[in-house]
């Protein structure tokens, strides 16, 4: 009975392919909503978890859906972004880069740590890097480094392979337990509310956009929603122009670094909305847009990557056992709590909203940065996100060819 159901839904669910989509971010989102005391999954990692049950049916979800569902939230938050950030750079942005230092230094200890403990070889030790850090970057630097070691053809084959078994594996936790980590241990640790912390950080109110113009009536200044468009033209070349920035890959003795299409369209929202900010007439988008763009587009985001991976991270825990898994939640969890702590004892972030951004930036985790703005319900967590995102991209993806030659 039980198996003619399975296969029963595999041929629905191979046959419709959109329907698990939208049921994986639709019950994510309710499963995210259940509260257990103070703890609250949330909508990103709701929509992973289902995605990735749904997932064992055989689901076949194109990666140009994930892509386009990624750039829509990365460009809206960098648009929204854009006037605060550019204001916010200077020696007042050291100690986000400092933070992102940390993370990298950290990482790089606990994978070497724990590869030499468990004796792994160069390619597993990678992949959990990959995986744990999130940082999908890694494995192409990794197996790059692994093709110049001058071994054997089908041993640089085997650890390449390896690399992939290792990020399979422990990419999903690495996703899930960076949100739960900056979205809800941090705050509960620092016993503070991100969306207090979230709303003490910006002198205006969230809603003061270009969508809103001030009304004088008895003295009194205002607020009156005028409804605008979204200007399509400014914001399709302004994300055509972040995939062009992520194109570019510059060689740092002999690594390739490059933005990607994340980095690359972070950038370019950061860009356009600055310019739209000191020229209001051009590249119109309102708030409520920004919002639906962000918050769909990376619950889409990792929707599909559960689709794409949860199968086969199922399947090899099952035949390899729980070793690696449990690796890889070593390397999640261990640089995040050093470098939470070196963060708030040494580098003196008090505002739990703004450490929850910076915290989410040095691991370049975009749904962790998601969720720690939803549950802020501001955008101020923006700016220190955007800083260490852009430099934990460089370190993390120099973490490659460092394990490869330190394993």
């Amino acid at each position: 009975m039980f198996q003619r159901l399975f296969h029963g839904l595999s041929h629905f669910f191979g046959e419709n392919p959109e329907l698990a989509f939208f049921l994986s971010v639709g019950f994510g989102f309710l499963i995210g909503r259940i509260r257990i005391g103070v703890f609250q999954l949330g909508g990103v990692a709701g929509s992973l978890l289902v995605a990735v049950l749904i997932s064992q049916f055989g689901v076949h979800v194109g990666s140009s859906l994930r892509t386009v569902l990624f750039i829509l939230f990365i460009y809206a938050v960098g648009y929204r972004s854009g006037p605060n950030f550019f204001r916010s750079l200077g020696r007042q942005s050291l100690r986000e880069v400092a933070l992102a230092v940390i993370m990298a230094i950290s990482a790089f200890g606990t994978v070497i740590g724990v590869a030499r403990l468990f004796h792994l070889d160069k390619g597993i030790a990678a992949g959990l890097a990959a995986g744990g850090l999130t940082q999908s970057a890694i494995i192409g630097t990794a197996s790059s480094a692994l093709e110049k070691l001058g071994l054997p053809l089908a041993q640089v084959q085997q650890m390449q392979a390896d690399v992939a078994v290792g990020y399979a594996v422990t990419y999903i936790f690495g996703s899930i337990g960076t949100i739960i980590f900056c979205a809800t241990i941090l705050p509960l640790c620092m016993r503070r509310n991100l969306r207090d912390d979230a709303l003490k950080a910006e002198s205006l109110p969230e809603d003061a956009t270009e969508d809103t113009l001030p009304a004088v009536q008895n003295g009194t200044v205002q607020r009156t929603a005028v409804p605008v468009t979204t200007d399509l033209v400014y914001n399709m070349l302004g994300m055509a122009l972040g995939l062009l920035f992520g194109l570019v890959v510059v060689h740092l003795g002999g690594v390739p670094i490059t933005l990607g299409s994340g980095g690359g369209a972070l950038l370019s929202g950061l860009l356009f909305g600055w310019w739209h900010g000191r020229h209001p007439g051009y590249g119109a988008m309102p708030s409520s847009v920004c919002l639906l763009w962000g918050s769909f587009g990376l619950a889409g985001f990792v929707a599909v990557t559960g689709l794409q991976t949860g199968g086969q991270v199922v399947a090899i825990i099952t035949r390899q056992g729980g070793t690696i898994l449990l690796l890889g939640m070593i390397v999640t969890i261990v640089p995040l709590v050093i470098t939470a702590l070196v963060g708030r004892f040494l580098l003196g972030y008090r505002n739990v909203a703004l450490f929850a951004g910076a915290l989410a930036g040095t691991r370049s985790s975009n749904p962790a940065f998601g969720e720690v703005l939803a549950k802020a319900g501001h955008g101020s967590p923006t700016v220190p996100f955007a800083i260490t995102y852009a430099v934990a991209n460089v370190l993390l993806t120099l973490l490659g060819p460092l394990i490869v030659a330190f394993v």
